[in-house]
C-alpha cells in the first residue's frame, strides 16, 4: 500500500508549489519580466481606489489641522496640495504609463514623507510632533495600499528612514530620547512591513509559477488531444480523412447547411472514386507497390481542395471520397474531370488494366438536392453514379442529375 502511494506521488504532475524560489526572489530573466508585468497590471487595478483613499486622508488631515491651529494651514496647504498632486500623478501613471508605475509610487512615498518632515520643522501647533510619525505611514502604503514590489520598497523605505533619523536628531526641536523613540518605532514598524511584504511577494511569485506550470500542462494536454483526435480521424497510409472522420464532417456540413448556420455552404458535392482494376495492380506489382499507388493517387485531390469545408477521405480499400462545400453539380464535374485527367497523367504503369496501360480512376458525383438530407443518401447516389461509370468502361466520370437520372460523361 505504501509503495503504491509513493508511486502515485512520484507520478503526480508538478504544480508550481514544489518549485524552489531563491531567497532574493528573482526569477530567470523571461519569467521575471513576465512576473513584473503581471504584478504591475494587478497593482494598477488597485490604484484608483487607493488614490481616492489617500485624497480623503489628505482632506481629513487638513480639516483636523485647521480645527486645531487655523494659522498653521497657511503654511501646510501648499505642501499638502503637492502631495495630492503627486498622488494623482500615480493614478495617471497607472492609466497611461504603466512601466513608470513602480518608480512613481516610490517617488510619491518619498514626497509624502519629505513633506511631513518639513511640516514637523515648520509648523508650530500642539500636534506638530505627529508629523514625524507620517514617514512610517508613507512606508506602509508602499506595500499595503499601492502594492509596490520589494526591490522598489526596500531602498525607498531605507531612504525615508534615514532622512527621518537625520532630521529628528539634527534639526528638530525634540530631545534625543524623543527622537530615538520615534526612530525606533518607525524602524521596527518598517521591518515588520517589509517582512510581511517579502512573504506576500513570495506567495505571489509562487502563485505565478503555479499558473505557468498549469498553463504548460494545459498546452501539452491540448496538443496531445489534438494529436489523438488527428490519429482517430486520419488514415495512416494516405493522410486523408478516415471513414469515421468523413462521417462526422459530412454530417456536420449537412446539418449546418440545412439549418443555415453562419459560414455553412449552400450546397455540397460528393465525389466517390476508386482505382480501376486495383486488385489486378496488387496481384501484379505487390501490396507495397499498391500502398505507394494509393498514396500517389490520394495526393492529387488533396492538392486540389482549397476551402475549409473541402476534404478528401479514404472510404475503404481503393475507394476515396471528396467533399466539396458550396459547389454545384457543374463545378463538381469540372473538378472530377480535372482530377481524373491528372491521375491518368501520373503515368503509374498498370499493364493488367483493361482500360489503359496506366493507373486510372472512375468517379461518381452527386450533389445535395431536394430529398437528399443525409450523408448516407448522398454517398449512395454517388455510389450509383460510380457504378455506372465503371459499367461504361471505367476511366470516366458519371453523375446524378437533379432529376435523379444518372449521366455518364465521355472522357
Amino acid at each position: 500500500m505504501n509503495s503504491q502511494q509513493s508511486l502515485q506521488e512520484d507520478q503526480s504532475l508538478p504544480n508550481g508549489r514544489d518549485l524552489a524560489l531563491p531567497w532574493h526572489l528573482t526569477l530567470p530573466a523571461r519569467l521575471e519580466s513576465a512576473f513584473r508585468e503581471q504584478f504591475r497590471d494587478n497593482a494598477a487595478r488597485l490604484i484608483p481606489a487607493a488614490t481616492i483613499l489617500m485624497l480623503l486622508v489628505y482632506v481629513v488631515a487638513f480639516a483636523v489641522e485647521h480645527h486645531v491651529a487655523p494659522e498653521a494651514t497657511e503654511i501646510s496647504w501648499r505642501p499638502r496640495l503637492l502631495a495630492a498632486m503627486v498622488t494623482v500623478g500615480v493614478l495617471l501613471a497607472s492609466r497611461h504609463a504603466l512601466r513608470w508605475l513602480q518608480p512613481a509610487v516610490a517617488g510619491m512615498a518619498l514626497v509624502v514623507a519629505g513633506i511631513h518632515l518639513y511640516l514637523g520643522l515648520s509648523v508650530d501647533h500642539p500636534l506638530q510632533d505627529a508629523y514625524f510619525y507620517v514617514p512610517f505611514l508613507a512606508i506602509l502604503l508602499l506595500g499595503s495600499l499601492f502594492r509596490i514590489q520589494l526591490y522598489w520598497a526596500l531602498p525607498t523605505s531605507l531612504a525615508i528612514l534615514a532622512a527621518q533619523a537625520v532630521i529628528l536628531f539634527g534639526a528638530s526641536h525634540l530631545s534625543d530620547a524623543e527622537a530615538l523613540v520615534i526612530t525606533a518605532f518607525t524602524a521596527c514598524a518598517t521591518v515588520m512591513s517589509l517582512f510581511g511584504q517579502y512573504f506576500f511577494e513570495r506567495l505571489q511569485r509562487q502563485h505565478f509559477l503555479s499558473d505557468r506550470v498549469l498553463h504548460l500542462h494545459r498546452s501539452e494536454l491540448h496538443a496531445a488531444n489534438r494529436s489523438l483526435e488527428s490519429q482517430a480521424t486520419e488514415d495512416g497510409l494516405t493522410g486523408a480523412v478516415n471513414r469515421r472522420g468523413m462521417d462526422v464532417r459530412l454530417s456536420n456540413l449537412l446539418h449546418n447547411m440545412q439549418h443555415q448556420a453562419r459560414g455553412a455552404p449552400d450546397s455540397i458535392a460528393v465525389l466517390l472514386f476508386d482505382i480501376d482494376y486495383f486488385k489486378q495492380y496488387n496481384d501484379t506489382y505487390g501490396h507495397q507497390a499498391g500502398d505507394e499507388c494509393l498514396k500517389a493517387v490520394a495526393e492529387v485531390p488533396k492538392a486540389m481542395v482549397q476551402r475549409a469545408t473541402d476534404f478528401v477521405a479514404r472510404y475503404g480499400g481503393e475507394e476515396f471520397v471528396i467533399v466539396l462545400g458550396g459547389t454545384r453539380l457543374r463545378d463538381a464535374l469540372v473538378f472530377a474531370e480535372r482530377m481524373r485527367a491528372r491521375i491518368e497523367r501520373l503515368g503509374i504503369p498498370h499493364r493488367n488494366s483493361k482500360s489503359n496501360n496506366v493507373v486510372t480512376i472512375s468517379i461518381g458525383v452527386a450533389c445535395t438536392a431536394e430529398g437528399v438530407d443525409s450523408a448516407e443518401r448522398l454517398i449512395h447516389l454517388a455510389d450509383e453514379a460510380l457504378y455506372q461509370a465503371k459499367g461504361a468502361g471505367r476511366n470516366r466520370v458519371a453523375c446524378v442529375d437533379d432529376d435523379g437520372s444518372v449521366r455518364v460523361l465521355t472522357p
